[in-house]
């Protein structure tokens, strides 16, 4: 039985009426709870009736939670043979006390402890970039990514290291004297550190505290000695370069990888057998300090041993990474804090490139090296602040009439969503898993919206009822009293997380790709609730649609999930890979569907009130979009500049690429090797929540040509079957949307459809584009006081697009000076887009409380006929009258009561607002 503590930000789940339900009798998975939230219900574990395996050179089961993957056997009418095995997080220590950590640079740890030496399955190494190290049953291997990193293959910028599951080969191993087999568990983690200790017998042996970007391992030694292994005695692998007092300088040099390791005790300090391949380290305290020196080939000098031995004792044990957003241009301020016992510590570390190129002041750093990421620089420090620009979200793209012109047919829009909303469920999803039926539920959210601005009334009641059946189904885990075998989320409380059924692409079993997977129900709930806020209630639906957030991005301090667990501060992306078992550390690819899910948390936040939520979508989604422009597409090198700005090793010949590992990247996807894919998966899914993709249209028009190079005219047309011609349209339009809507045209709406996207949507978006222009917020030179607004440009006109969520009329101001008064649930646009009659949306200062008709896609709840979308239905009924809300295709005509004297009162609220930032934790 799990029991919740739940925060104050959400307080929907009831423990009062905790039901039973039997499920079988085959082992101790056969017994759920199922715990109501809100409207809806979690079981708190699996269903066994709902059990999936294979039998594939052994017997494989999927969809039975966090379980190892092998099974007794499979039958093909009986199912699964025997009992899966649990997978348990391997804690101790605090960590044992918090929400079990997963993901991150260090994931391997939570998920299998120690690496065993010379076990090929247990691959993964942590990376605390500069510095790598394996996990194992002795210790940690230690090596450096700067040493390593090199351009192969023609597609790779990696450390591939060398004899990856033995001991010790170029750098140095860790052990301890008197212990040849421990095991290891994660202790403790923050932000931006792990530390892992070594038992035996349950005995506390050995702590490492890994701190990322720091060239540091503080190491307590509490039974045995401390040994430093090599792979060779000192000669030409092994030598010293460095012995004083309580230091000691060792440099290894293997394949080709040359490491300088400075080893630094606190007191008194002995150091045996230094010209062996093992040497003993002993002092009173059990406290050592190993620091990788950045340095190439050469030892070195006495001033730089001198910077890194200075602050090797000071340790640090926490990184908390904070954000506050400027509530007059929505930037985006992190402050990242090095602490000791709570306190301040000061400490020699590293700036990712992020950090250091938009650091807030000045930053005294003379050392400097290309690892993972680029360069690092290093300056001691206790904390540092980087300051960086949202893009800005919609709910959608506004309905514009100017300048749409030329080929673009409004008639053709209408019949091209009635034609989808005539293909009924089957035609718009087959899918039982959380990734292909999530895709699936945001592309009818994306041609939902379309439906409501053309006031489609029947074909958006249509998709929104469809939406709310699916997602409804969902969020119970019970059909009739029966437990669901699929299409149900149950709650794991010993890795605090909540698992979706059925699983794709290991989410359950490796706890991968959440984020990707619950942004798109997230999407899907955001889009339903634009047109009825009463589904996304506490007590309706709400609670389900927090939980999936607080899963994949949950706010500090969280009793039962980790803090933004897909998320990685120290870094500012996420990642993927929940076990990280691999030899290059974790990994992600698709950012765009990371911003999607950080977007979609604005949206829900902007829609429930919840400014915290808001807040926290702002910060994922701006880190989100920076280091994909920083570290996918190492903007700096197109723009000529070279190091240390250029990310990339030298001989790296692309101009992007697509699998960020903590070890390098590499240009690949994990299903296809076609440039199609390789930079396409960057694009999916197109929708304005990831506008950022277009912030450089210059680069993207030859990002553009690459990701088309394969093609057999060099346009979307000529790419093959299943290569995503419409994703490819989209991403072009952002560049050159004249020559995407030639070629799109050129197919006469015959072509094969990407699996989130449609006919609809695309046509749509080629030609809002078309209009716009290119996205310019996001670069600095122009933001708003409110998230959900975006500017776009073309031949140097401005059109300035807002969405207001509120009940009120809302003011939003733009750095440049333009204003937009938007009337309730409404788009306001202005300048060269806007519609020549004038945006239905806005409204002058002070006027217009009402809503319009939902010309202009603005309508607050009421415009709708059916389905739930009137004033505050929840039922879903085609009739609109369920509760008290609007009348069958009226407008709420309450709204006009509450906006007298708005113009000077958001004129206050925005003075008040330009006076600081709101701080989050």
């Amino acid at each position: 039985m799990i029991i919740y503590k739940s925060p104050q930000y959400f307080k929907s789940i009831k423990r009062s009426a905790l039901r039973v339900l039997c499920i079988g009798a085959i082992s101790s998975f056969s017994i759920a709870a199922e715990i109501p939230v809100g409207a809806g219900s979690i079981a708190d574990r699996a269903n066994p009736d709902g059990y999936h395996c294979v039998n594939d050179y052994g017997a494989w089961i999927s969809n039975a939670g966090i379980v190892e993957p092998g099974i007794d056997g499979c039958d093909p009418q009986l199912g699964v043979i025997g009992t899966p095995t649990p997978l348990n997080p391997h804690l101790t220590g605090p960590a044992a006390t918090k929400p079990t950590g997963t993901h991150r640079w260090w994931g391997s740890v939570s998920f299998y402890g120690d690496m065993p030496i010379g076990d090929s399955s247990r691959s993964g190494y942590i990376t605390p970039d500069p510095i790598t190290a394996r996990i194992t049953n002795r210790g940690f291997r230690m090596a450096s990514i700067p040493a390593g990193i090199s351009f192969k293959n023609g597609i790779a910028d990696t450390y591939d290291v060398p004899a990856p599951f033995d001991e010790v080969f170029d750098g140095l191993a860790i052990a301890n004297s008197s212990f040849s087999e421990l095991d290891a568990k994660l202790y403790d983690y923050s932000d931006g550190s792990v530390t892992v200790e070594w038992q035996y017998a349950n005995q506390t042996i050995m702590r490492g505290t890994f701190v990322h970007g720091s060239p540091y391992v503080y190491i307590d030694v509490f039974q045995g000695e401390l040994l430093l292994k090599s792979k060779a005695p000192t000669g030409p692998e092994k030598g010293i370069f460095h012995q004083a007092d309580n230091q000691l300088g060792i440099w290894t040099d293997v394949a080709g990888n040359r490491g300088h390791f400075l080893i630094v005790g606190e007191g008194t300090t002995q150091f045996n057998d230094i010209d062996s391949q093992s040497t003993r380290v002993s002092n009173s305290s059990g406290k050592m300090t190993i620091a990788l020196i950045p340095t190439d080939d050469a030892v070195p000098s006495s001033d730089k041993i001198n910077r890194f031995a200075e602050h090797a004792t000071q340790r640090v044990d926490q990184v908390v990474i904070d954000y506050e957003i400027d509530q007059s241009t929505q930037n985006v301020i992190v402050t990242q804090r090095y602490l000791n016992g709570g306190q301040p510590a000061n400490t020699f570390t590293g700036l990712m490139p992020l950090q250091w190129k938009n650091v807030v002041g000045d930053l005294n750093s003379s050392d400097n090296i290309r690892s993972a990421r680029g360069f690092i620089k290093f300056a001691a420090l206790n904390e540092f602040k980087y300051e960086l620009p949202f893009v800005g979200v919609l709910p959608t793209m506004p309905m514009l009439e100017q300048g749409y012109a030329q080929n673009f047919d409004q008639e053709k829009l209408i019949q091209l969503i009635r034609d989808f909303a005539a293909l009924g469920p089957n035609g718009w999803n087959t899918a039982l898993d959380t990734y292909w039926a999530g895709k699936n539920y945001g592309k009818v959210a994306e041609v939902a919206a379309l439906a409501h601005q053309l006031n489609l009334t029947s074909e958006h009641a249509t998709l929104i009822n469809w939406l709310k059946s699916e997602l409804e189904d969902w969020f119970t885990a019970s059909t009739n009293g029966q437990a669901d075998t699929s299409k149900y989320f149950s709650y794991d409380e010993n890795w605090n997380t909540l698992l979706g059924y059925n699983e794709s692409f290991g989410s359950q079993q490796q706890l991968n790709d959440h984020h990707f997977h619950y942004g798109y129900f997230v999407r899907a709930a955001a889009e339903i609730c634009r047109t009825d806020k009463s589904w996304c209630a506490t007590e309706a639906w709400g609670g389900m649609v927090e939980l999936l957030i607080r899963d994949y991005a949950a706010l500090r301090d969280d009793a039962e999930f980790p803090y933004v667990r897909n998320f990685d501060p120290a870094y500012g992306f996420s990642w993927a890979s929940g076990h990280a078992n691999f030899v290059l550390g974790n990994n992600n690819e698709s950012t765009s569907e990371a911003a999607n899910a950080y977007g979609a948390i604005i949206l829900y936040g902007k829609i429930t009130g919840n400014n915290d939520l808001v807040e926290h979508g702002i910060y994922l989604h701006t880190l989100s979009a920076a280091t994909y422009w920083e570290y996918w597409n190492n903007i700096d090198r197109f723009r000529g500049l070279g190091a240390p700005y250029d990310n990339f090793s030298p001989d790296y010949d692309k101009m992007t690429t697509s699998i960020i590992w903590g070890s390098g990247h590499v240009f690949s996807t994990w299903f296809s090797g076609a440039f199609a894919h390789i930079l396409g998966i960057q694009g999916l899914p197109l929708n304005p929540l990831v506008m950022h993709i277009g912030l450089h249209a210059d680069y993207l028009e030859q990002y553009v040509q690459l990701g088309l190079s394969e093609s057999s005219n060099g346009k979307p047309s000529g790419l093959a079957n299943d290569q995503w011609r419409d994703v490819w349209w989209n991403i072009w339009a952002m560049t050159n949307p004249e020559a995407a809507i030639s070629d799109f045209n050129s197919m006469n709406f015959n072509y094969d459809i990407e699996a989130g996207e449609t006919i609809a949507h695309t046509y749509h978006w080629l030609h809002t584009l078309n209009v716009l222009g290119h996205i310019q917020t996001g670069k600095g030179d122009v933001s708003a006081n409110s998230p959900t607004a975006q500017v776009f440009s073309k031949n140097g006109e401005r059109t300035y697009i807002a969405y207001n969520y509120s009940s009120e009329v809302d003011e939003v101001l733009f750095s440049d000076g333009t204003r937009l008064f938007i009337k309730p649930d409404s788009f306001c646009v202005k300048g060269f887009a806007a519609p020549e009659a004038g945006s239905a949306g806005c409204t002058e200062s002070g006027d217009g409380g009402g809503s319009d008709d939902g010309d202009d896609g603005g309508s607050d709840g009421g415009g709708s006929d059916g389905g739930g979308s009137d004033g505050g239905g929840s039922d879903g009924d085609n009739d609109g009258d369920d509760t008290g809300g609007g009348s069958d295709g009226d407008s709420d005509d309450n709204s006009n009561d509450d906006t007298s004297g708005s113009g000077t009162l958001s004129f206050l609220l925005l003075m008040m607002m330009l006076l600081g930032v709101r701080k989050r934790y």
